[in-house]
């Protein structure tokens, strides 16, 4: 029976440093559901392993190994658990600060956005209200106009100042967590004050890299190297950046394995041509990858290609084996013992999926392409290392920028070896021209026709047309990790469980992402948020509608229309003032074709928009077959199923009762909510003690014989209103 169901003496051969990074990542995950009772589950594990110790022991085999790694996976479990709940409690209790505040920091990171900069602040010292206080944490500045700001730079400025939370729209804020960045503030160019310089080592490398590249280069190579080189994309066209974001290629600006392996082997092929020794190669390999990491500012995808360039480096100067994927076991432990934070960032668990995808699945894909005839080795290794890449990072993509470009793979298999060509090019010559300044135009002339050359098959097509998007995968991307890990050779089963175990897996995963989208929730209003970008939707194909309470940013409206698969409305309705009805209709145009636009007669509004339809109403109307009305200017009525709705802007008159059943605002207000008198409440922004898409993350409401139900992540509730 054995023989029938797998191969080899187990199932599953004993990896250890992988289970110690599963365990850490289940711990990281525990801990930010369960707070400190995460730490009981360690007792679980202590006793699952305890039963392992005791079947070792009746079977007569060695008992020190086991009770060694349960052991370690126990303390490890604790101490990812535990500082992950450290973290998480210093960060809520840094003080906060409300109103306009005198502040002074140095400047430590510059990253480039839309019409300025973003400075990252160190060193700071506020002056407030209530007294003068240096905080632990840092600052993001956003500057708006003027010249770049220069690292280790002491600034000085008066603006009001926004807290920001461990915990924003349903998610953790990793990036800000990261950054050890607690504070937010904005201002023009002109009101901040340059009060000192000091030195700060990385910064100068950067400043010197993005002066050199703009004086050799085209401005527009210009920006393209500066990203590859630093992984600041912020320089990068909006139209340009998204046409790599839709080709699936944008991961050439976050530095990862393909760069931190390329300036490996950069290092180490001369060494190893000069005969230096392993005691000898290893430290300057480190030296000069840890330099590097620290000029693109130890970006988790970098730190994660570093420990593995390093484990790599170390077995070649011991003379060891390297095991793959223990490397990169290896790396993501590391990176997660450093802060447990790590394991929310997007950006590493890309970075962990791609290589962990290739090291799993990659060599199965491989020999499954080349049983085709005549298909050459080196192309069946390449389209299989591509495949698994993107299989791997397929649920993690889709659920976090609401798309994934099916026509990646094609473009993959062009772009990134040349790519990777042409970065070992513009890493060298990038290098010498920061050491030969006066030289810059020369050296980089032959890296700036390359460049022009890599993005013309970025360029040339519009890969738009290629996107998967409209539904995501929540909880049931764990599925379909374990599918691919049950069809890959890391698991020893013969061909009929195999398959049988993948479809039952297959099977579960479709059922729990039918449920997930809403396939038979009868959910008809889904809210999205992102920092006053508040979008409702409702109805589905032809007749999807919108409800805008404002002009929401381009940038995070197109994550959610492409989340939506909504590119045809048949109505927009503006509950908005007319000067940010025009701004609203301007951006949501860019991703949908509108049928007809909706706004009060009341509102001050100009129709500049001849190509779309639009109408200021006063009075009940029907519109997509709903009937609505708006009771002001920032103030929308709709009655739905028989449910009355009233979306209220933030500027709602509460002169007048209007009677609702749902209200959903901006923010929470007890004149809006006096005015209605809802049975249910659901808001967009932060509002203590009531569910919103700031605390529960996109919230789903449901509609169903005068019930209302309404959901989000770790937070919902349920209504009778008939």
């Amino acid at each position: 029976m054995r023989d029938m169901l797998f191969s080899g003496k187990r199932v599953i051969n004993f990896r250890p440093v992988f289970l110690l990074a599963v365990g850490a990542a289940l711990a990281a995950f525990a801990a930010y559901s369960l707070g400190t009772a995460a730490l009981w589950v360690a007792l679980l594990l202590a006793a699952c392993g305890g039963i392992a110790v005791v079947w070792r022991f009746r079977k007569k085999q060695r008992i020190s190994g086991a009770i060694a790694f349960t052991v370690l996976l126990t303390a490890l479990f604790c101490a990812v658990a535990g500082g992950f709940c450290a973290v998480r409690s210093a960060y809520e209790r840094a003080p906060a600060y409300a109103g306009d505040c005198t502040v002074t920091g140095t400047v430590r990171e510059v990253s480039f956005i839309d019409r300025g900069c973003r400075l990252t602040l160190d060193g700071l010292g506020i002056l407030h209200a209530g007294g003068y206080d240096a905080p632990a944490y840092k600052m993001y500045l956003y500057v708006y106009g003027g010249e770049a700001f220069s690292a280790g730079t002491r600034v000085r400025f008066t603006a009001e100042i926004e807290t920001l939370d461990f915990e924003s729209y349903g998610n953790v804020n990793v990036n800000a967590v990261l950054d050890g960045v607690k504070y937010r503030a904005s201002g023009a160019y002109e009101t901040i004050e340059r009060i000192g310089t000091s030195f700060d080592l990385f910064g100068a490398v950067r400043d010197r890299m993005r002066a050199v590249l703009f004086e050799g280069m085209d401005a527009e190579r210009a920006r393209i190297a500066y990203a590859m080189l630093t992984g600041d994309s912020g320089l990068i066209d909006e139209g340009m950046l998204d046409s790599f974001r839709y080709g699936g290629v944008a991961h050439v600006f976050a530095v990862s394995g393909l760069h931190i392996g390329v300036v490996y082997g950069l290092i180490a092929f001369p060494l190893r041509k000069w005969r230096a020794k392993g005691a000898v190669r290893l430290p300057i390999v480190a030296a000069v990858l840890l330099f590097y990491a620290g000029v693109c500012g130890f970006s988790p995808s970098s730190v994660r290609a570093l420990v593995m360039c390093l484990a790599l480096a170390l077995a070649d100067a011991c003379g060891m084996k390297y095991d793959a994927l223990h490397s990169v076991s290896l790396a993501a432990l590391l990176v997660m013992l450093v802060n447990p934070v790590y394991f929310f960032q997007v950006g590493f668990r890309l970075s962990v999926a791609a290589a962990g995808g290739i090291i799993v699945t990659g060599g199965a894909l491989s020999r499954l392409f080349a049983r085709i005839r005549r298909m050459p080795r080196k192309l069946s290794s390449a389209i299989a290392v591509s495949l698994s890449a993107q299989l791997a990072t397929f649920p993690i993509l889709l659920d976090a920028f609401g798309y994934v470009s099916a026509l990646s793979l094609f473009l993959n298999l062009i772009f990134v070896p040349l790519i990777s060509f042409v970065y070992a090019v513009l890493f060298v010559c990038a290098l010498i021209a920061c050491l030969f300044p006066f030289g810059a135009g020369v050296l980089l002339w032959v890296p700036e026709w390359m460049l022009v050359l890599a993005q013309t098959p970025v360029l040339a097509f519009d890969w738009r047309a290629g996107l998967i998007c409209g539904f995501v995968f929540g909880g049931a991307a764990v599925l379909w990790f374990l599918t691919l890990f049950v069809l890959s050779d890391k698991v020893n089963l013969r061909a009929l469980p195999r398959c049988a175990l993948a479809l039952t897996l297959t099977a579960a995963m479709t059922v729990s992402m039918l449920a997930g989208n809403g396939a038979f929730a009868g959910t008809i209003l889904r809210l999205y948020a992102r920092y006053g970008t508040d979008l409702l939707f409702f109805g589905e194909g032809a007749s999807r509608c919108l409800v805008l309470t404002g002009a929401p940013d381009p940038e995070y409206a197109e994550r959610f229309f492409l989340r939506e698969g909504a590119d045809e409305l048949a109505a927009v309705f503006l509950v908005c003032e007319g000067q940010e009805a025009d701004a609203a209709l301007a951006a949501v145009s860019e991703f949908a074709d509108i049928g007809r636009a909706y706004i009060s007669a009341d509102a001050d509004w100009v129709d500049s928009f001849r190509g779309i339809e639009a109408e200021g109403m006063r009075g009940a109307f029907s519109a997509a077959g709903v009937y609505a009305e708006f009771v002001c200017a920032e103030g929308l009525l709709l009655t739905v199923d028989g449910v009355r709705i009233l979306i209220a802007g933030e500027n709602l008159d509460t002169d007048a009762f209007y009677g609702a059943d749902l209200l959903i605002a901006e923010n929470y207000s007890a004149a809006a909510y006096a005015a209605c008198l809802p049975a249910a409440e659901a808001y967009f922004e932060k509002a203590p003690g009531k569910i919103s898409v700031y605390g529960a993350g996109d919230l789903q409401i449901s509609l169903k014989g005068g019930i209302i139900s309404c959901k989000g992540k770790g937070g919902g509730y349920e209504v009778r209103i008939v």
